[in-house]
């Protein structure tokens, strides 16, 4: 049989690279030889020492002896080849010398360093130097912006990040809180809010292509300008990509390692560089659950697809509140930390691809109302038990109420919408049960809010458009429940409506003193409408009163009113936020019968 051509020119390549070694080997004994006689050393070589010239000949011959023949002639294909490698003459082949190697290899990596685009590197300088604002204006936003803003994105240090400190580390974080200070000190916005918002949207764009510039106060900013843009989502992912590059996530694993290795003896008792570290890994922490905090927000109320997941038991972060340097603000962080993924691992459980029937979402819904009523009185004691938490303690125990009241009804509400009912005429008693637990939650959270305004609605002219959103659903969403499912005689549907006056005035009052110009602005012009459709209902239900009708009387009778509050749906409920509620309707079920069976005489 004829022999492969592939196989001949294969062995041609063993058949040189023996020949190759052979030589190898024959010079390395010449120069050992040479070595031997005599050890000179050349001037020109820069080296004033023997041992110098031998340590650059043994050099030389561990690089001939790293010689290899490269992969890519043994892989190479019949096309790359014009004759067979076998019928190569080794006296074909010449070997370069050591000094033609070397340089070759230089010329080669300096070609290679070479190229035709760069990145710019240009300083960020802050709005004072710009001339944009004066020193005492900016000291003035700043301390604005801790006097709610930091309630809001609870991962500053109040000791540590003072305005010298802030300006001297990171010019881009100081721009971006004297921005939002800024916006909350003018009224609604002005030329100076939207000059600065204008400025700082130019150098984020520095911040997200130059790696350089990547730090934690950068991911800080982000943070900011996340919590305060319509960009949110965008922002937000440019920030958690900035965070995992610089190991954000591993500062609290080191942090609680460390804290698990001390005994009783030697709490605490550290070293100030050892204690700077920890401070340092407190700081990092804190960024990080901020952003996860924020990143659970979004993804359940916002639509965001899942981005960032705690693999573990999410009461491990308490541990943080024992270290010397937490704040009074870990306490809302830490506690917001912890119902968010509560509240993710619903929004996973009764999103639209669930698998659960209605007897295991009931009793889901069962479970998870008990997670939520021990976080909600693990962390009532912790707050009421901390004495450093005196002056905002009134602060953060509505807070806490708040959000334990929003969290049960986003859970009833998610947990309809999973059953797939809309008709609350055709709800069962179990269904109906969990939307009057709804309704309740709703309104217990307009009873918090309206009781204390000075403990929750004077600080939202400090909140994110998101605060805004859920005190106008929250509130719209009562009404419309109050129509569908009504649970008292007249008093109960003039209470809302004098609550829902009072929240307006209360809120306009909030607006006035600064807010940003969209958001706020829109979210209580949803509310005035809301009380404004809710009272003229209220109306038409007072002639039926006098001729002796119930007031109480279904909704769906009253066909001028539903239409008008029943279809009132604000689009930002519907594209920029994801809370269900609003799409429920009341509709008789004889009417279905009736439609039913018309439909099929035709």
């Amino acid at each position: 049989m004829p022999r492969d051509p592939v196989s001949e020119r294969f062995e041609g390549v063993e058949s040189e690279v023996q020949y190759l070694r052979r030589q190898l080997n024959e010079m390395r004994e010449l120069l050992q030889q040479s070595h031997s006689r005599f050890t000179p050393y050349s001037q020109d070589s820069g080296s004033s020492r023997p041992e110098d010239y031998q340590q650059q000949i043994t050099h030389k011959q561990d690089e001939f002896a790293t010689l290899a023949v490269p992969d890519s002639i043994v892989h190479a294909g019949e096309h790359h080849y014009q004759r067979s490698l076998a019928a190569v003459s080794p006296n074909e082949i010449s070997i370069p010398s050591l000094h033609e190697a070397s340089s070759s290899d230089n010329s080669r990596s300096n070609k290679r360093k070479r190229s035709c685009f760069e990145v710019r590197d240009e300083p960020i300088a802050d709005f004072i130097d710009k001339g944009l604002i004066t020193p005492k204006c900016a000291v003035s936003c700043f301390n604005t912006f801790f006097q709610g803003c930091d309630r809001y994105i609870p991962i500053f240090d109040p000791k540590h990040d003072t305005f010298d400190s802030v300006r001297s580390r990171s010019s881009i974080l100081l721009n971006a809180i004297c921005t939002i200070g800024c916006m909350v000190e003018t009224k609604s916005g002005g030329p100076m809010s939207d000059m600065l918002h204008a400025e700082l949207k130019k150098w984020i764009n520095v911040i997200i292509q130059n790696k350089h510039l990547n730090c934690l106060e950068s991911v800080q900013t982000m943070l900011i300008v996340a919590c305060y843009s319509a960009e949110r989502l965008l922002i937000l992912s440019f920030a958690t990509r900035m965070a995992l590059d610089l190991g954000l996530h591993e500062a609290f694993e080191e942090l609680t390692h460390r804290l698990a290795m001390k005994t009783d003896d030697n709490a605490y008792g550290i070293l100030d560089q050892t204690f700077e570290e920890e401070q340092d890994l407190m700081r990092r922490s804190r960024t990080w659950f901020g952003l996860l905090v924020l990143e659970h927000i979004f993804r359940v109320d916002g639509g965001k697809p899942p981005g960032i997941r705690l693999a573990g038991n999410a009461r491990r972060c308490r541990i943080l509140l024992s270290h010397p340097a937490s704040t009074i603000l870990d306490l809302r962080l830490l506690s917001q930390v912890e119902l968010n993924i509560l509240r993710a691992n619903v929004n996973d459980t009764l999103g639209l691809e669930t698998t659960l029937d209605r007897s295991a979402i009931v009793e889901y819904v069962h479970e998870t109302k008990i997670d939520i009523d021990l976080w909600f009185d693990d962390w009532l004691r912790i707050i009421e038990s901390s004495p450093a938490a005196n002056s905002e303690k009134p602060f953060l125990l509505v807070a806490l109420k708040v959000q334990k009241c929003w969290a049960e009804m986003m859970l009833n509400c998610k947990a309809l919408r999973a059953m797939g009912v809309e008709n609350v005429a055709a709800m069962s008693e179990t269904e109906r049960t969990i939307l009057l637990t709804a309704k309740s939650s709703a309104r217990r959270h307009l009873h918090l809010i309206i009781v204390k305004p000075d403990y929750y609605l004077a600080k939202l002219k400090y909140a994110m458009d998101f605060v805004w959103a859920k005190c106008a659903f929250s509130f719209l969403l009562l009404l419309k429940l109050s129509r569908l499912l009504p649970e008292r005689e007249e008093e109960e549907h003039q209470e809302f409506l004098d609550h829902g006056n009072r929240l307006v005035d209360e809120l306009s009052k909030a607006r006035s003193n600064g807010t940003q110009s969209g958001a706020g602005n829109i979210y209580l012009q949803i509310l005035k409408v809301s009380v404004e459709k809710y009272g003229r209902a209220l109306r038409e239900t007072q002639p039926s009163s006098a001729a002796g009708d119930s007031a109480t009387s279904p909704f769906w009778e009253l066909f001028d009113a539903q239409a008008d509050l029943q279809g009132f749906v604000p689009e930002q409920f519907v594209s920029e936020w994801d809370f269900p509620g609003l799409n429920l309707f009341y509709f008789p079920t004889a009417w279905q019968d009736f439609f039913g069976d018309f439909s099929l005489a035709m």
